[in-house]
């Protein structure tokens, strides 16, 4: 990110909480649940994000193409990108991941990357389960990430 860049934050209201959204003029910093609204201070990006996510809640979408930021890291973004391949209503094992991504045997590195996953809903995270099937933790509070899963289910 540009030293100098101006970071906007919106907020949106989701059936499952309230979504920060910040950006810069380039790209979508993040996308996480927060407990509290704060000040909003709006850019096209912004908007755009919110539209996204209020269509996506509406069962209109079920996929992203927002200007995403890179990741921290290339495994993280291997990670993200493999994430973002998961079909809205589908799950995928932390170790199916690490195997698409040509990693086997590093569900836990994937576990840990998704953590940190600055894009909630957009880098769908709460689709990724453990290998018996069970849903796991999410970084979002793991009542939102069941929550998530039922609402894909109730709507696909």
């Amino acid at each position: 990110m540009e030293s100098e860049a101006i970071i906007y934050r919106a907020f949106v209201e989701t059936p499952v909480g309230t979504i920060k959204i910040e950006a810069t003029d380039r790209a979508i910093l993040s996308l996480v649940f927060v407990s509290e609204r704060g000040p909003a201070f709006k850019n096209a990006l912004c908007e755009k994000a919110c539209e996204a996510l209020r269509e996506y809640f509406s069962g209109k979408r079920k996929t992203f193409d927002l200007p995403l930021e890179k990741a921290s890291s290339s495994f993280a973004e291997k990670v993200y990108a493999e994430t973002k391949k998961i079909p809205f209503d589908e799950t995928m094992s932390y170790g199916a991941i690490a195997r698409a991504i040509g990693s086997p045997g590093s569900a836990r590195a994937v576990g840990a990357a998704l953590s940190k996953n600055p894009h909630m809903i957009a880098v769908p995270c709460h689709r990724v389960v453990y290998k018996d099937g069970s849903v796991g933790h999410y970084a979002g509070g793991d009542e939102k990430k069941q929550a998530l899963l039922a609402f894909e289910r109730g709507v696909s």
